[in-house]
């Protein structure tokens, strides 16, 4: 499944230049907006976005609090984009496992439109429970489909896809893999054209 990541890296560095006006840029505005509304955010905080993308999520959330931004992304061109973007956070190219983070040095992770692309998601969950602070969270959004559309996805859509999508969870699955990582309290909610998960350590 390692061509699912390539996949993901050559179709991202692709689009990297009209994002945000590219299909999957306006998909992600909604889901961009509502981790934008709900996350819990303290000055100082450090936060990582995974899949971060050209860094509009954490423009969104260095307006509400003097964070600590840093984003990772498996496409070089995404990050080149982000860093020329938001010179005053850390960008980086790499992929979401292992996290190259201290244990217990990060306060947010947040994941918007990615988790299915991600080949290992409970790898991904470990990691995230092994960096984050006690008390610190994960919040993550994916795309609300229904189980009709999931399965049709998942058994005719993804496996030829060439965008690196790997798998669509429902929010029982999306959570599932967050208790098993070991998280204290985890919800999972659907909303709009979106489904949101907080997990807290």
């Amino acid at each position: 499944m390692k061509n699912k990541t390539e996949a993901s890296r050559l179709a991202y560095n692709k689009i990297a230049s009209e994002y945000d006006v590219s299909k999957e840029g306006r998909y992600t505005r909604f889901h961009i907006g509502e981790l934008s509304d709900t996350i819990d955010l303290r000055d100082g905080d450090v936060v990582l976005d995974v899949a971060c993308g050209n860094g509009t999520l954490l423009r969104e959330l260095s307006k509400r609090a003097d964070i600590q931004a840093h984003g990772i992304d498996v496409a070089e061109e995404m990050i080149r984009a982000a860093k020329s973007r938001y010179q005053d956070m850390h960008f980086e190219a790499r992929s979401c496992c292992p996290l190259a983070w201290n244990d217990g040095s990060v306060d947010i992770i947040t994941v918007c439109c990615a988790f299915h692309h991600f080949e290992n998601p409970q790898e991904f969950a470990d990691e995230c429970r092994r960096v984050l602070k006690k008390g610190g969270a994960v919040y993550v959004a994916e795309p609300n489909f229904g189980a009709a559309l999931r399965f049709l996805a998942n058994t005719i859509w993804f496996p030829f896809a060439k965008s690196g999508d790997v798998k669509v969870y429902g929010a029982k699955t999306l959570a599932a893999f967050f208790y098993a990582a070991g998280f204290q309290a985890v919800r999972a909610y659907k909303k709009g054209a979106g489904l949101f998960l907080k997990a807290e350590k």
